[in-house]
Parts: C-alpha cells; sequence; structure tokens
C-alpha cells in the first residue's frame, strides 16, 4: 500500500467519527420548533435533542452481532445510509409524531457504527499507528461536532427545517469511507472461522468497570459544560456569551489535545489516566473557586485539555481489556456508559446541587473537583502497580 493510499484509508476511517456526536446539533432550532409545536410540551421538544441517545445505545450492543453477519464495512456504510436518510426528514414534514420517529431512527443508524469507529483502528492498525489514529479520532468527534454546529447556526435563520440538512453530511462520509477503506477484519474472528468455530463475545469484570467510570466520567464533563454558564453568570462575573466563549474554546483546546494523544502516551505510557485525572480535578476546582473570567478560563483549559486524552487513552486500550474476539462488543459496553451518563447528566447534577444546597453551583464543582481527586489518587495506585509489571508501557 503506498503512503498516499494508507493516508486516503486513514482519513475515510476516521471521517466516520465526525458525524458520531452528531445528535445535539439540531439543538439551535428547538425554540422555533416550539412556537410551531404549540400543542406540545416544552419537555418533549428538548428531548429530540436527546431521543437518539436511546436507540444508540440498543444499536451499539447489536452493531458487533450484525457486523458478524455482513461485515464491518457493510454495517457502518448502512448505519451511514440510515442516519443520513433520518436526519433530514424533519426538513420535509411539520409531523411531531415523524420527526419523533425519525430521531429515534437515527440513533439507530449511528448506534449501527458507533463502537465499529473505534474498533476498526484496532483491526487494522497496531502499536504507534493505532495510538496516533485513536487521537485523531476523538479530535474528529469534537471537528464534527463543531462544524456541524456552525452549519446548524447558519441554516436556522432560514428556517428550523433547514437545520435538518445537516444530517446530509452522513451521505459524504458514506462515499469517503465506502471508496477508501478495506474491509477490516478481526484477526481473533478470522482465526476461529478458520477452525470452524463461530466466534462468541463477552464482556468481563475489567469491560463493567471501565464502562462505570466512563458512565461518570461523561457525566461530569456534561455536568461542567452546562452549568458553567450559571457560575459564570450567577457569580456576576461574566455574561453568557463569555460562559459560552469559555466551553466553546475547551472544545479547539480539546481537539489539538487529541491529535497530540499518541505522542503524550509514547512519553507517559499508561500514566495518562492518571495525570489525566489529576488534571480534570485541578480545572474544576479552578472553575469552583474563581471569582473571575481570566481564572475561569483557565481552569476551563486545563479541564479541555486533559478530557480527549482520557478518552482517547480508554478507547486505545480496548484490546488490552477486552475478552479474545470481543473487541467490539467491549467497545460498544464502553460507549454504553458514555451515552447512559450524557443521558443521566442533568438528574446527576440535581442530585449534587441537593446535597450542596447549591443553586448557583459553585459548591457542586467543589464536590465534582473531591471526587475526581479521589478517582487520580485510585488511578496512580492502579498504574504504579502496572509499571512494577512492565519495563516499558505496551502500546497495544
Amino acid at each position: 500500500m503506498t503512503r498516499a493510499r494508507s493516508l486516503l484509508t486513514e482519513f475515510g476511517l476516521l471521517s466516520i467519527s465526525l458525524v458520531l456526536t452528531s445528535a445535539y446539533v439540531m439543538s439551535v432550532s428547538l425554540p422555533a420548533m416550539e412556537k410551531q409545536f404549540t400543542n406540545v410540551s416544552q419537555s418533549s421538544i428538548e428531548l429530540l435533542a436527546t431521543l437518539p441517545a436511546f436507540s444508540v445505545m440498543i444499536m451499539v450492543l447489536l452493531s458487533g452481532f450484525i457486523a458478524e453477519k455482513i461485515g464491518n464495512k457493510n454495517t457502518t456504510a448502512i448505519g451511514l445510509l440510515i442516519a443520513g436518510t433520518a436526519g433530514i426528514i424533519p426538513v420535509f414534514t411539520n409531523s411531531f409524531a415523524i420527526i419523533f420517529a425519525s430521531r429515534l431512527l437515527l440513533g439507530v443508524g449511528l448506534g449501527m457504527f458507533n463502537s465499529l469507529a473505534v474498533s476498526m483502528i484496532g483491526f487494522l492498525y497496531k502499536d504507534k499507528q493505532k495510538a496516533n489514529l485513536m487521537g485523531f479520532r476523538s479530535a474528529f468527534e469534537n471537528l464534527g461536532q463543531s462544524f456541524l454546529l456552525f452549519i446548524a447556526s447558519y441554516l436556522i435563520s432560514i428556517n428550523w427545517h433547514a437545520t435538518f440538512w445537516v444530517y446530509a453530511m452522513a451521505y459524504v462520509v458514506l462515499i469517503i469511507f465506502y471508496t477508501t477503506v478495506p474491509e477490516p477484519e478481526n484477526p481473533a474472528s478470522a482465526k476461529n472461522q478458520a477452525n470452524g468455530k463461530r466466534p462468541k463475545q463477552h464482556i468481563n469484570i475489567k469491560v463493567a468497570g471501565l464502562a462505570l467510570f466512563f458512565f461518570f466520567l461523561v457525566m461530569i464533563h456534561i455536568a461542567i459544560i452546562v452549568h458553567l454558564p450559571f457560575i459564570v453568570t450567577g457569580l456576576k462575573y461574566g455574561t453568557a456569551a463569555n460562559a459560552g466563549m469559555i466551553t466553546g474554546s475547551m472544545t479547539i483546546l480539546g481537539v489539538i489535545a487529541a491529535i497530540l494523544y499518541g505522542q503524550i502516551y509514547k512519553v507517559i505510557g499508561h500514566f495518562v489516566l492518571p495525570i489525566g485525572l489529576a488534571f480534570l480535578a485541578v480545572g474544576v476546582l479552578i472553575m469552583a473557586f474563581s471569582r473571575s473570567f481570566a481564572v475561569t478560563l483557565t481552569g476551563a483549559w486545563i479541564f479541555g485539555v486533559a478530557y480527549p486524552l482520557i478518552a482517547a487513552h480508554m478507547f486505545n486500550n480496548v484490546s488490552k481489556v477486552a475478552s479474545p474476539n470481543s473487541e467490539t462488543l467491549t467497545a460498544s459496553i464502553f460507549l454504553v456508559g458514555t451515552n447512559s451518563g450524557a443521558l443521566l447528566a442533568p438528574y446527576g447534577i440535581k442530585l449534587l446541587a441537593v446535597i450542596t444546597n447549591d443553586t448557583i453551583g459553585a459548591k457542586t464543582f467543589v464536590l465534582l473537583g473531591g471526587l475526581l481527586a479521589v478517582a487520580t489518587l485510585v488511578a496512580f495506585g492502579i498504574s504504579l502497580r502496572t509499571s512494577r509489571k512492565k519495563v516499558k508501557p505496551s502500546l497495544t
């Protein structure tokens, strides 16, 4: 394979991550839709943004079994086709029921290739190249979300129907992916089939534990994004626009950090997790005690750099914690943890607000920082124990 062809394959494989987090980009149209559907409750309107996560969680568990039947490439292609078609349905209808159903179907499409976006990298690449691509994959997610949000923000000036054209991006990605990426084959699965055995996937205690970790990590991340504006405006050292600039800059720094993940991992190996958690804790605590825009921005940047590094690191180690022939199912379980964490984040933050008796959120951030500090200590202990068993960190 020539270098040019190899780069095209890498880009095609990474391109599917551009639309992985596209479910929420239509949120800019919710106020206009609320005015359109006067007979529908506000909560039902807002549910349209998060509704795809329900079907995503179901499909990520089924995608591995579907891929066994029709192949990883075909499963991904069908998922992209469903996502693109379901995504643009609201462009052509004023029926809330049809829009509701289309959002569920969008989740089906996204869920079909959600875990494959991770596992196919492991099937096609190894060692340093795999680590680099895992970082780029996380960067592509952030880039795709930012780009589609920008397009949706422009299209809303036309009407709320037009914002749903952003999902046509799935068709573009489908063409790029299908014409540049060969059929990724699970080596363990191929070996089992050669021996006349039907490959079986299952999870182990490490996978379940890390999925739970993902659940809480994503819940904290969403809580920070959602409630930071309330702290900035509530403590009266900034406006909602200032808060938006803070969270927006977090995303940009996250893209840069994710791109550099492979190089960072090469230097500090499995200590990425504890060091990343330490940065998260410091960032959250800085934001909690801050009373100025500049200090809060600093804390947000520290948090924004660390979060994508942890996410990339966790998915890079899927093959390490997964049972034999279970990489896709393991990635699926991880993604169930992330999606359920995002869905339940509003309820988690409400519970913490009750515990801290804090309506603004600063005290709640202190509690979140404390929880992250405890997680940091645990992660450091695990990493130190692991380092004693290895001369140097494995890149697989």
